[in-house]
Parts: structure tokens; C-alpha cells; sequence
């Protein structure tokens, strides 16, 4: 039987010491990368307190600066098992014409004022609807989806929410079809996951 079977030089086994101990980092850094994996998911979960996700893609920029063109996000399924939106969420919703899906932000709840300012702006009980909070730098693009124009003031009825773009001189929501229905709302918008804008990568929809 060769001596190098009964007896391996020194070089090799300083080689095979070598494997072990990358092959124990390699096995610690998989755990510690998993154990914070597993931390950041449950954090995730957490915070935002649904378990029923769904991932869509933004076809146009009528909520940019918010959610862009092209941009995908997860939306919880289950975000109002057990509260009715509030002001300032981003919803996602169908229309009862059509079953289209569409995401845009609540800025008025039953029993708000809403009507029409100056330069385009939405009032809701006489105060302009503040400005969504950018995370990142998203890819602002002039959308061609429709003029938001006129709208004629109203009262937000009962169980109804009003609903408009980010985009708010080109986007097609409540000021045209009018206030939505609570049984038309299927989720909300949660977390940006993937963007041609590496900075809004992981940014929450708020």
C-alpha cells in the first residue's frame, strides 16, 4: 500500500485543516445569516401584522412618488381583519365595474369633507391632503393616465373611503369614479421589493 495512504505528507493535511475550518465559518456564517434572516421576517411580520402577502407589479407612475412605475410591492391580504383603513393608508382595492385592482392612498374616511382646491389640490375638511413620505430616490416620471381636474365636494358616505393617486394631477381615483366602498378593499400596500431604483429596494409604503 502506498505510504501516502498510511501517512499524509504535512502539506496535505494542513490542507484538510484548512477545509474544516472554512467548512465551520462557511456553516457559522450560514447560521448567523439565517438567524438574522429569520429575525428581519419576523420583525417584518410584526410590523406589519399580516400573514396573507401577495407581491403585484406598478404598472404606471399615478402613486409616484410613493410606489413608481415598474417598482413591485407586497400587499397584505389581511391588513383590515381587524381595523377599517385609516387616512393615509395605500389600499388596495377593485372597482365593481371591472375587478380591476388599484392602489392608491386614503385621504378621507366616512363623514370627511372633501373638495376641490387651488393648482390641483385635493382638500379634505378644508385642509390640503399632506405630502407622502419619499423613501429613496424614486424615478419621478410625468404619467399620461388622465387629468385629475374638477371634482364636485362632497361628504364622504358611511362605510366609503376616498381614494387618490400620489401622482395627484395624473391619476384616475376617487375624483372621478367617486368615494370606495369598504367591501371593495382586498389589502394594503406594504413594502416595496423590488425597484429599477436600488435605493427604494425594502422601502415601506407609508
Amino acid at each position: 500500500m502506498p505510504p501516502s495512504i498510511l501517512k499524509p505528507e504535512p502539506s496535505e493535511v494542513k490542507i484538510s485543516r484548512g477545509a474544516k475550518v472554512l467548512l465551520r465559518v462557511l456553516i457559522f456564517l450560514g447560521l448567523a445569516f439565517a438567524v438574522l434572516l429569520g429575525v428581519r421576517v419576523a420583525n417584518f411580520f410584526l410590523w406589519a401584522r399580516c400573514f396573507q402577502l401577495r407581491a403585484f407589479r406598478i404598472p404606471s407612475n399615478s402613486m409616484c412618488p410613493g410606489i413608481c412605475e415598474n417598482e413591485r410591492v407586497i400587499v397584505g391580504m389581511d391588513a383590515f381583519s381587524a381595523r377599517a383603513p385609516q387616512r393615509g393608508d395605500v389600499i388596495m382595492f377593485e372597482r365593481e365595474d371591472n375587478r380591476a385592482k388599484f392602489l392608491k392612498r386614503v385621504v378621507a374616511v366616512a363623514g370627511d369633507q372633501v373638495a376641490p382646491g387651488p393648482d390641483g389640490i385635493v382638500l379634505v375638511n378644508g385642509k390640503p391632503v399632506p405630502q407622502p413620505t419619499v423613501c429613496g430616490q424614486p424615478n419621478v416620471k410625468k404619467a399620461v393616465d388622465a387629468p385629475a381636474g374638477d371634482f364636485t365636494p362632497l361628504t364622504v358616505p358611511q362605510d366609503s373611503l376616498f381614494v387618490i393617486g400620489d401622482n395627484v394631477n395624473n391619476s384616475y381615483d376617487s375624483r372621478h369614479f367617486g368615494p370606495v366602498n369598504l367591501n371593495q378593499v382586498r389589502g394594503k400596500a406594504l413594502l416595496i421589493y423590488f425597484s429599477p431604483e436600488q435605493s427604494r429596494i425594502g422601502c415601506r409604503v407609508l
